[in-house]
């Protein structure tokens, strides 16, 4: 008899999904359709066998509250997994805000850095596999790194040859050409991107035009630096 009511209350049930289905969306041969539908036979099945068993005092209201619980938490865990993405958006900012030179990418192809607590803006790069903290600084034409990290990223000193000048706030300095074979921020990448290993000791290393010409644009609006790729 149970089994009778199980699926009387299916098909009924079943039957009016697909009718609903219908009459709000019209196209059920769709992949999205059956997508819904598919959520919707999971409740169908539940609710099916609630109604289907024997009413014994309360067992059939313990039934309800379970399947309610269970409901609320499907519902929850189809909710985070549909903004999957915004939400990811948001632990991203909350991550940049917290750590500037870290950035976010709002769209792709797109990147954005908050400016830090000294009034500069910084960006975190991977060069040539390690991890290298620049200040963004388009007053400066070359990409310009310090003795002590060319020798990190494997550069021979050496060998160097320091012929480029430039002209500083701090007078005139020196730089040994060099490339850089793989330059990534966050899932911008560059390859053969020339540099320079200032002749003297550096606290910062600077990006300069030389990375920012090669981006489709970048500008600065308030206390956000965004770079197009």
């Amino acid at each position: 008899m149970q089994k009778i009511r199980f699926i009387i209350v299916f098909s009924l049930a079943s039957a009016l999904a697909l009718f609903l289905n219908y009459q709000i969306y019209g196209d059920l041969s769709s992949a999205d359709s059956w997508d819904r539908m598919g959520y919707a036979m999971g409740s169908i099945i539940i609710l099916s066998w609630l109604l289907s068993s024997p009413r014994r005092g309360g067992a059939i209201w313990k039934h309800v509250k379970l399947f309610s619980l269970w409901f609320v938490f499907l519902v929850f865990i189809i909710t985070l997994y549909s903004f999957r993405s915004e939400l990811s958006q948001v632990k991203n900012r909350v991550m940049a805000a917290i750590v500037p030179q870290k950035g976010y990418e709002s769209k792709p192809g797109t990147m954005s850095f908050y400016r830090s607590d000294n009034g500069h803006f910084h960006i975190e790069a991977l060069v040539n596999g390690k991890k290298v903290r620049f200040l963004a600084d388009t007053g400066a034409s070359d990409v310009v790194i310090s003795p002590h990290l060319a020798r990190a990223l494997g550069y021979d000193l050496q060998i160097a040859d320091f012929t480029r000048v430039y002209n500083t706030a701090n007078g005139r300095g020196r730089g040994a050409p060099v490339i850089m074979q793989s330059f990534q921020i966050g899932s911008l990448k560059m390859h053969n991107l020339p540099a320079s290993v200032n002749q003297a000791e550096m606290r910062t290393s600077l990006l300069g035009m030389r990375f920012f010409n090669r981006l489709k644009s970048y500008r600065v609006q308030g206390e956000v630096l965004t770079i197009s790729w």
